[in-house]
């Protein structure tokens, strides 16, 4: 287990709203419903807001909840959503049964999701509850959007269909995704394209492999230039993203006493948000048919997956708000998450949640509780001077 990170000096620890932000963690993780499979969390949480006199629209196995029976805001106060997924990966021996602990003087709650995201998610359902119950004012309308298969294949996240069926969504003036981020406030997201980069040589017997030419072998120089490639910083909105090229995969299909004629590369390509996915592809293409050239290879490319990057929008005042309530370091999003579906809705997006990104999909996943406590008063501060 990676070590937890003790509490800032100065945080309230021990008060009602630190055992109400675990004992809701503990009963959100009980549900250990990996992606596909969010049916049992969504009637848990649906029937939750239902008795509680919320309305309730269920998308699949997403739902959107609004206050009381007003189910579309009527646009006469600023529409803050409050976003995270209820899917998880699969869990291990080590957080199947969510339980809290103390880890070198620092308590935590372990559990598959507690980082990512059902610790942002929570958090998520705290401020909408205070908010609809009057206990905390705020000038902004507020909804819970709380989607499903977020950690599969993009073509299944629900996040798009519940945008498709419920359109008022994308008249928000702000959403903020509780996703982990170490308790910064990320903007923007990486965009991504995944290739399939095919060396071809010669196929060969083993035993006389001068009468063919090694594909795999010869793709060697090609991963080589990749494994020296420095990533490429790019600043936007004063937020450093970088651009990133990986070979995640190698594959062949040929017996072991014969020399591959063929061998087939997954290349990932994240970019940052300087350009759209049209660009980013012909750079992508560019690259490798310049390497393609200097390294004297064989090869071909084909695009399987493209992934819309999403910018900072630093300048818009909703964010700049934002961040200033928050009073949180400001990064940009290494990486690449759903505030790119809002951003092609025209919807103002930011990352921030109490998960830690290194717990996310780890072995033993655990959070502070301190950081529930931290991103909650960080969130229910900037409803208050919304």
């Amino acid at each position: 287990m990676t070590t937890p990170v003790p509490p800032p000096d100065g945080l309230v620890l021990d008060d009602d709203v630190i055992d109400d932000l675990v004992a809701r963690l503990l009963d959100h993780c009980a549900l250990v419903c990996e992606t596909g499979a969010e049916g049992p969390i969504a009637d848990a949480v649906a029937t939750h807001h239902r008795e509680r006199g919320d309305t309730v629209v269920r998308v699949a196995n997403s739902l959107v909840v609004t206050p009381g029976a007003r189910a579309t805001p009527d646009g006469s106060r600023p529409l803050v959503l409050l976003v995270g997924h209820l899917d998880v990966v699969a869990p291990t021996p080590a957080d199947r049964v969510a339980h809290t602990d103390r880890v070198h003087g620092v308590d935590v709650v372990v559990g598959r999701g507690t980082s990512d995201m059902k610790g942002g998610n929570v958090v998520a359902m705290r401020a909408f509850e205070r908010v609809v119950d009057g206990s905390l004012e705020t000038g902004a309308d507020i909804a819970l959007v709380l989607y499903a298969a977020e950690e599969g294949p993009a073509e299944d996240n629900e996040l798009a269909l519940v945008l498709d069926r419920v359109p008022w969504l994308a008249e928000a003036d702000l959403a903020v995704i509780l996703e982990p981020t170490d308790g910064e406030i990320q903007l923007g997201c990486l965009g991504g394209l995944h290739a399939t980069v095919t060396v071809r040589g010669r196929q060969a017997h083993s035993a006389r492999p001068w009468q063919g030419v090694n594909a795999l072998t010869a793709a060697g120089s090609l991963l080589t230039s990749f494994h020296e490639r420095d990533p490429v910083e790019v600043e936007l909105d004063g937020v450093v993203f970088r651009d990133v090229w990986s070979v995640t995969q190698a594959r062949t299909a040929n017996g072991r006493n014969v020399v591959p004629g063929v061998v087939d590369l997954n290349l990932n390509f994240r970019f940052s948000p300087s350009r759209d996915v049209a660009a980013a592809e012909e750079e992508l293409h560019a690259t490798l048919d310049g390497l393609a050239a200097d390294l004297g290879l064989d090869l071909s490319v084909a695009v399987t997956d493209r992934a819309v990057p999403a910018p900072p929008r630093a300048d818009r005042p909703v964010t700049a708000a934002f961040v200033a309530a928050v009073s949180a370091p400001v990064a940009a999003k290494q990486a690449w998450t759903d505030v790119a579906r809002f951003g092609e809705r025209g919807v103002p997006a930011v990352n921030f949640g109490p998960g830690r990104t290194d717990q996310a999909h780890q072995r033993g996943e655990f959070v502070e509780i301190w950081r529930l406590r931290a991103a909650s008063d960080a969130i229910e501060g900037f409803l208050t001077t919304t």
